[in-house]
C-alpha cells in the first residue's frame, strides 16, 4: 500500500489537472492564469512576491504568468503606496466575469470529482494527506 499511494496521488493530480485545463481553455486561460486569478480575486492589492509564495511558483514563472494576464486586460499591477518598487496586483472589470466563470466550472469540477464520495471517507483522506503533509514539514526542520 505505502508504494501505491503517492504514484496514485500523483496520478490524481494529474487527472485533476487535465480536466481542469479543458475546462480552462474554454474561456481561454491555463491552469496558470486561473490559479493566479483567483488568488487574486480572494485578495485584491496582492504583492507579486506574495503570490509566488501562495502558489508555490518561482518569480519569473509568475512574472510570466502575470504579463499574460496583463496583456489580455485582466489585471493591473499598481505601485505600493508603502514602497514604489512594489507592485500590487488588482483585477480589471473585465476579469470579474472571467473569474465567476472559473469559479463556476472549479465548483462543478469538484461536484463531479466528489461524487458518490461519503463526506466521512474525504475527511478521513484529508486527515491522511494533512499527516502527511506534517511529516514532509518535519523533513525540513
Amino acid at each position: 500500500m505505502q508504494k501505491t499511494f503517492l504514484p496514485e496521488v500523483f496520478g490524481l493530480v494529474r487527472a485533476i489537472r487535465k480536466r481542469f485545463d479543458a475546462r480552462a481553455t474554454s474561456i481561454d486561460m491555463t491552469y496558470a492564469r486561473a490559479q493566479a486569478l483567483m488568488s487574486i480575486a480572494s485578495c485584491e492589492g496582492l504583492t507579486q512576491v506574495d503570490l509566488a509564495e501562495r502558489l508555490d511558483i518561482r518569480t519569473p514563472s509568475m512574472n510570466r504568468t502575470l504579463d499574460n494576464l496583463e496583456a489580455a486586460g485582466l489585471i493591473e499591477r499598481r505601485a505600493s503606496a508603502e514602497d514604489k518598487r512594489v507592485r500590487r496586483l488588482y483585477l480589471t472589470p473585465a476579469a470579474r466575469a472571467r473569474a465567476e466563470a472559473v469559479v463556476d466550472f472549479t465548483d462543478e469540477l469538484r461536484r463531479e470529482v466528489y461524487r458518490g464520495i461519503d463526506p466521512a471517507e474525504l475527511d478521513r483522506a484529508l486527515a491522511t494527506i494533512r499527516k502527511i503533509q506534517a511529516n514532509l514539514a518535519a523533513m525540513d526542520r
